[in-house]
């Protein structure tokens, strides 16, 4: 109802989307050497 706890919500969401896109670039890059964005 309150539009702060929808703000958490959706800010707690977008925080666990973004750790899983971050974690398969990661991912990504140890797989492929060559990957276009390289990760660390």
């Amino acid at each position: 109802m309150s539009k702060r706890r929808y703000i958490k919500i959706i800010a707690d969401i977008i925080g666990v989307a973004v750790d899983i896109f971050e974690k398969s670039l990661i991912y990504l890059g140890e797989y492929q050497d060559g990957y276009p964005y390289g990760g660390a």
